[in-house]
């Protein structure tokens, strides 16, 4: 054999695993899809029952309706006498043919009003049960998304999100309803017409199916290169998604810089990759459609032009023909609809895959087996020998320990990228120590419940994040079951109540999306205030004074004040009047070299700490003035 003929072998016997490979990764997805939300089917089971029973009376109903315009035109318009089985309506209507005609209409109107009813009881049965597993899926997403960890959310786009929770969700239920309920339907239709047709005329029968492996044939070839191109279309559609969710939620910076063209431009050249994808998708099924629209011709014309023939040679009826060919539209036509049925499922399993993709993601925190609820904490807190690295070799922590007694208030202090942030996640346990452990009361972090652990943390950020709610919803966000009286009293902590007051309806104004009707210190001092109404052991802050004018910044100090008594704090420090307040100061360099002690002992002991106080304390330059022109005029000097 020569290496042309090796080469070609090999890349046909490449191509045919490539397809295989391809078909199985597909029947692996509806396979994972039809597991995870089989739960959803228990829920609505009778409905779909009774959805499932209409849509066979409906498919053998379609088998009757086509005989009472057979009967009226072989033995009403050609006058040809009744079948014996059919003898007993002369016996009843007489053999007058105006008189059978009118028998022959009506029975043909009440098959076709019945097949009505049953057929509206079927399609909106199964209308319901898709829209109530859509809702539910939803639901079980977003509680889902609500325990997943941070590393989680930090490689998946907000934008991207939201589109799989609206766009890709919308194809479920034609995944889970629509494509099996279409495919046992037509099966069930395509063998009982096929039952039919051979007990009337064979050989016409195998005509009509002569064309059935070759739709079959090319509706397998097509479905791959659909699958692959509503993939596409899917993924830049979400680019499009998280591009105009960035864009909105930062158009004050877009407009400040005046970078709207740039933005702009970024839309259009993924839009029109979007575009692209789209028509790429819409051009292989509508030439899929054609395709098999002349398959079907070609079958149809084959059996009018064979079953004509027998017609002339009086072998069989014109009544039996018509029927015939009424039967062949009701056979191709479930055919044809297979080959919609292959793109619906190019389409929804595409969407399917990027479902399943949230719903399996493992969460990389979750309970312990042997994890109990945290009793009421004391505030003790320990870091022993632990290790902490977001990738292999890229250490953030390595061998880090220093213990916290209750009460005591801790600054966080470090460069940027130094660990702080991640400091907070370890404590949040939204991550875990890869070595060592993290000790709360003098017990291990994961001898606790998630839930119950920080439910005794709060967290005040930078950044005030408050909901499109009242203000007293959002007061009580952390806290199930405050009072009132608890509510206005952190607020009245918070100097936050007289401008609360102040406002149109008080403690049920509404605030606006991302507390736009709101100043930076009034969010911050809700955002404070609900830390109060929460009042757990342990807090965390990270700078929440940051970016706010000196007065503002005195009253977030002193409502500060009032959150802290008593209770173990950690603070994210950037300014030194904030690490002032510190009973000890944590100071991380990149995770490893961690000292830790007060601001008299870390002025000793650590080099970073010392750069750090001297770097704000230390004055700016005064600017240099300009030296005077050589033809200045010379200022005169009093003698």
């Amino acid at each position: 054999m020569s290496k042309k003929d090796k080469k070609t072998k090999k890349n046909k016997k490449d191509k045919k695993q490539q397809s295989a490979k391809l078909e199985n990764i597909n029947w692996k997805i509806l396979k994972r899809a039809y597991k995870v939300f089989a739960p959803h089917y228990k829920t609505n089971w009778k409905l779909f029952a009774v959805s499932i029973g209409s849509l066979f009376v409906t498919a053998l109903l379609s088998l009757i309706t086509p005989w009472a315009l057979t009967m009226i035109l072989d033995h009403v318009v050609l006058k040809q006498p009744l079948p014996h089985k059919f003898a007993f309506l002369e016996q009843w209507f007489g053999s007058e043919p105006t008189v059978l005609l009118a028998v022959f209409s009506i029975a043909f109107v009440v098959i076709s009003s019945v097949d009505s009813i049953v057929s509206y009881l079927q399609k909106v049965g199964f209308l319901i049960v898709g829209v109530n597993m859509s809702a539910e899926i939803r639901e079980r997403i977003f509680k889902h998304l609500q325990k997943l960890s941070l590393s989680f959310h930090e490689v998946f786009r907000s934008g991207d999100l939201v589109f799989r929770l609206t766009s890709d969700l919308r194809e479920m239920p034609m995944l889970l309803i629509g494509v099996p309920v279409a495919f046992f339907g037509r099966i069930f239709i395509i063998v009982t017409h096929m039952v039919v047709m051979l007990s009337i005329e064979w050989r016409l029968a195998l005509i009509a199916f002569s064309v059935m492996p070759i739709l079959y044939y090319y509706n397998r070839r097509t479905g791959s290169g659909m699958h692959k191109a509503t993939k596409e279309k899917r993924s830049k559609e979400g680019n499009v998604t998280s591009l105009i969710s960035e864009n909105v939620t930062g158009m004050a910076l877009v407009q400040a810089y005046g970078r709207e063209d740039l933005q702009h431009a970024r839309f259009q050249a993924e839009n029109r990759k979007s575009l692209q994808s789209g028509l790429e998708a819409m051009k292989l099924s509508k030439i899929f459609k054609r395709v098999t629209d002349m398959l079907t011709a070609v079958g149809t014309a084959g059996v009018v032009y064979y079953g004509g023939h027998l017609a002339l040679d009086a072998m069989l009826s014109i009544g039996t023909v018509v029927l015939f060919t009424t039967y062949l539209r009701k056979l191709y036509s479930p055919l044809d609809k297979f080959a919609e049925m292959f793109l619906d499922i190019a389409k929804s399993q595409v969407s399917a895959e990027r479902i399943l993709e949230l719903l399996e993601y493992d969460n990389v925190v979750v309970d312990t087996p042997h994890a109990v609820p945290a009793p009421p904490l004391q505030g003790r807190l320990e870091f022993r020998n632990v290790d902490f690295a977001y990738a292999p070799g890229v250490e953030v922590f390595k061998n880090l320990n220093l213990k916290i007694a209750p009460g005591e208030v801790i600054a966080i202090v470090g460069h940027s990228g130094a660990g702080k942030s991640t400091f907070v996640n370890l404590l949040l346990r939204f991550y875990e120590p890869q070595g060592g452990e993290i000790l709360f009361d003098g017990q291990p972090s994961n001898n606790f419940t998630l839930q119950s652990l920080r439910s005794q943390m709060t967290v005040v950020m930078q950044d005030a994040r408050l909901f499109n709610k009242t203000v007293r919803e959002n007061l009580a966000f952390g806290k199930p079951g405050v009072t009132e009286e608890e509510i206005v009293q952190a607020a009245k902590l918070a100097q936050a109540h007289d401008f609360i007051m102040a406002m149109p309806e008080g403690y049920d104004t509404m605030i606006a999306e991302g507390g736009d009707n709101l100043s930076g210190g009034q969010k911050q001092r809700l955002n404070i205030a609900r830390a109060i109404v929460r009042n757990t052991p342990i807090m965390i802050l990270d700078e929440p004074a940051t970016a706010l004018d000196a007065r503002t910044e005195a009253n977030i100090h002193a409502a500060l004040e009032s959150l802290m008594a008593g209770k173990t704090v950690f603070i994210i420090a950037h300014k030194f009047s904030t690490i002032s307040r510190a009973d000890k100061i944590l100071v991380l360099e990149k995770g490893r070299d961690a000292m830790f002690g007060t601001h008299e002992e870390l002025m000793r002991t650590s080099r970073s700490y010392r750069e750090l106080y001297e770097l704000q304390l230390r004055p700016l330059p005064e600017p240099e003035e300009p030296a005077p022109a050589e033809n200045s005029m010379q200022m005169a000097v009093p003698v």
